[in-house]
């Protein structure tokens, strides 16, 4: 009888590996499955964030040579035509602002899916710092292939000029 208990015994203690490998397997499982659970949640979340969120499109370039008299920027805004792009002086700041909308159509029921969108649609601001007592008048604007210059004087029309000291 001892024999066969031992027996019993040695066939469970065998098997009590196995179990914690199967045990293992289905805590990896389940770890794996929330993991992506949680990754598939956040990138509904920032896909909603940014249809509602103003998309703002950052390359610039800003030229402040010494030896001009002018400060130029140029934007990069690639698909849009002047009409879609508003410039604007308000309390100091140059206000760049338009809308570029996407040319795709859609169909009616909205199914249409793009699995890689790396091309970005919506409202887009830009502002950039200009000397005090700028007026409008003396700020140069031109757009040509999606980019966009925009000149300034370095010292507004009245100021002091730094030269003259």
């Amino acid at each position: 009888m001892t024999v066969a208990t031992s027996s019993a015994t040695s066939h469970k203690l065998s098997q009590q590996p196995n179990r914690d490998q199967q045990f293992r397997a289905l805590d990896r499982a389940l770890a794996r499955r929330y993991v992506e659970e949680l990754l598939r949640r956040n990138r509904v979340l920032m896909a909603q964030r940014m249809q509602q969120v103003e998309l703002i499109f950052r390359p610039r370039q800003l030229c402040d040579d010494p030896s001009s008299s002018r400060v130029t920027a140029t934007l990069e805004l690639p698909g849009l035509k002047s009409g879609d792009v508003s410039v604007q002086l308000e309390d100091n700041c140059l206000v760049v602002s338009g809308e570029r909308q996407s040319r795709i159509p859609t169909n009616e029921t909205g199914a249409t899916k793009f699995p890689i969108q790396e091309i970005k649609y919506g409202k887009f601001l830009r502002k950039l710092d200009v000397p005090a007592g700028t007026m409008m008048s003396t700020i140069s604007a031109s757009m040509s292939e999606g980019l966009l210059v925009v000149s300034w004087p370095r010292t507004p029309p009245g100021a002091p000029s730094h030269a003259a000291q």
